[in-house]
């Protein structure tokens, strides 16, 4: 599992889109966050970038309205290659979630969602999924220790959102993404689920209506930095 991770990210094109943002930030003379502001873009597709700390390439979305705002910024006639247009056989794009999934506090899933490779064995053969079944997100806090880690990178299969069989979901509750187990309320009317924390000492579980969350897919792999 530890290889597949690390397959999962294309270091070579993250340092290139770091250097172009850097290039566009001198020639515009703008702050990261003010250079997202003036494209209509989030702050942290930006900053995120700029700064080097990015796991997931430069959208083609937001490449373009970049070259909106920018019209002029002479860079563009060498925009960094896209991702998309170059990927090897044996790498498929996942669509990625923008914010976090929280274990204690949601994400909130605001901003553009870009995309991040994996292996296409790991996809197509251990998991067998196509990329579009996928959703990868990026696991925050403690409520789920010792199953899942903040930092984890985890794969939800967008195809399993019955609650018949036991596992982790990602789902947004009310309040924002998060990763839990769920069980239906037996005889509850209307129909409510039950959403559970493995660390339920320091969160205990809680209830919601059927009709407040949306199940987005259960949990099927995780990745985790050795550390």
């Amino acid at each position: 599992m530890r290889s597949e991770f690390a397959n999962s990210l294309d270091v070579e094109g993250l340092a290139t889109d770091t250097e172009f943002v850097r290039e566009l930030c001198r020639w515009a003379k703008l702050t990261p966050s003010a250079l997202a502001k003036t494209a209509g873009l989030t702050p942290t597709t930006i900053t995120r970038s700029y700064r080097g700390t990015a796991t997931t390439r430069l959208s083609v979305p937001t490449i373009e309205k970049l070259k909106r705002a920018f019209p002029k910024y002479p860079g563009f006639s060498v925009t960094p290659d896209r991702l998309e247009d170059r990927r090897d056989d044996d790498m498929v794009l996942i669509e990625r979630l923008p914010t976090f999934a929280g274990m204690g506090g949601g994400g909130t899933g605001e901003g553009d969602r870009g995309a991040i490779a994996f292996s296409r064995n790991l996809v197509e053969s251990i998991l067998r999924a196509q990329p579009a079944d996928l959703l990868a997100i990026e696991a925050e806090g403690n409520s789920m220790e010792p199953d899942y880690l903040g930092g984890d990178q985890i794969l939800i299969d967008k195809r399993r959102r019955s609650l018949a069989s036991p596992g982790a979901f990602c789902l947004w509750d009310g309040d924002g993404y998060v990763v839990k187990y769920l069980e239906r309320v037996q005889g509850s009317e209307p129909q409510r689920v039950r959403v559970i924390s493995r660390n339920h000492d320091l969160y205990p579980p809680y209830e919601r209506l059927v009709e407040e969350i949306d199940i987005q897919g259960r949990v099927v792999w995780f990745g985790r930095q050795v550390r």
